[in-house]
């Protein structure tokens, strides 16, 4: 009886195993599909790829969705494996099909992706997840992240240069120094944080207008030149009291 529990328990482990390998296996082979060359959507720009509401736990998630339909339909490009000998799966139910028709994959050629009001809580091979999707990610410059269970500002974000807009608002960022990340963003104009604990800091707006001067408008509200001089002010008030707090010199002892 021992023996059979164990066998079971060594299958459950082995099929675990398979599936996570399989998981992390779908995005690569995804991101490396290649797009057909088609004139018609040749340097084409669609609407934002919405992946709201898709109740993803992982960035990679997306390669196993397919995006909202909105009033304006998606620009996309077909792809190809590049080893089209290739017998991995991409998906579970290919193996089940009983057609001989090979699936069709699609990249969108967008400068924008929403992937708001999911469940992510990290931002673990995001690079890969949006090259799956996406026919030029690196292009970007809009990313929707509100809605979701981050609880800091991901580094990777910075590898897209041309990002204007980026929303994180609702999310669990209580670290007002995670901001100082973004000011590495040269183009960025739009930026939300509203929602999440850093909200509640002490001169949370002022900090972020002087850490990220190219902003032109945060949490939803144009910053004006009366934002930027308060923030000024708020900036030299800090500076005299880190002065003030300062321990001084224990004096000499006799």
């Amino acid at each position: 009886m021992a023996a059979s529990v164990a066998s079971k328990s060594s299958v459950r482990r082995a099929s675990l195993k398979s599936t996570t390998s399989y998981k992390q296996a779908l995005h690569e082979i995804l991101a490396n599909m290649q797009p057909e060359e088609d004139m018609d959507v040749a340097h084409k720009s669609g609407p934002p790829v919405d992946f709201t509401f898709r109740d993803l736990r992982a960035v990679t998630d997306i390669c196993k969705v397919d995006p909202r339909e909105g009033p304006n339909k998606y620009v996309k490009i077909e792809v190809k494996r590049k080893n089209e000998n290739d017998e991995v799966p991409l998906f579970p139910e290919d193996n089940d099909k009983k057609n001989d028709e090979p699936r069709q994959f699609y990249k969108y050629c967008s400068k924008a992706i929403k992937l708001g009001n999911n469940s992510l809580a990290r931002l673990e091979n995001f690079s890969s997840g949006l090259q799956a999707v996406l026919e030029d990610p690196e292009s970007i410059e809009w990313i929707d992240l509100s809605f979701n269970d981050l609880t800091k500002i991901d580094n990777v974000i910075l590898e897209y240069p041309n990002l204007k807009v980026l929303y994180l608002h609702a999310n669990y960022i209580d670290d007002l120094k995670q901001v100082d990340k973004l000011a590495a963003l040269p183009h960025l104009k739009t930026l939300t944080l509203h929602g999440n604990m850093i909200e509640g800091k002490k001169g949370y707006r002022q900090y972020v207008i002087m850490t990220i001067p190219q902003l032109q408008y945060f949490d939803f509200s144009r910053i004006t030149k009366a934002d930027r001089d308060k923030a000024q002010v708020w900036r030299k008030l800090k500076l005299i009291e880190s002065t003030t707090h300062k321990k001084k010199p224990k004096a000499a002892e006799a």
